[in-house]
């Protein structure tokens, strides 16, 4: 088992590049790449569970939730009235 410590500076811009979706720098060190590489990696599996949980009904949910609100209102008072 690997003994917990500190992560340097570059390990730390790694895990914040990975976070971000940003590319990796070759000028960070091999822990860094690690870092950025194992980060990469688990968030894109996480992606891929969320995608793969999804029911074929959520989809539909999904888009009617990306009509700004604005527009949701005006259509809830068209509809009312």
């Amino acid at each position: 088992m690997q003994q917990q410590r500190p992560l340097t500076h570059d390990e730390k811009k790694a895990a914040e590049a990975a976070f971000k979706g940003a590319a990796f720098d070759p000028k960070w060190s091999e822990a860094a790449r690690k870092v950025y590489l194992g980060l990469s990696a688990a968030m894109a599996n996480k992606r891929n569970e969320a995608f793969q949980e999804m029911s074929p009904s959520q989809p539909s949910i999904l888009a009617k939730r990306a009509v700004p609100e604005s527009k949701q209102r005006s259509r809830v008072k068209s509809i009312l009235w």
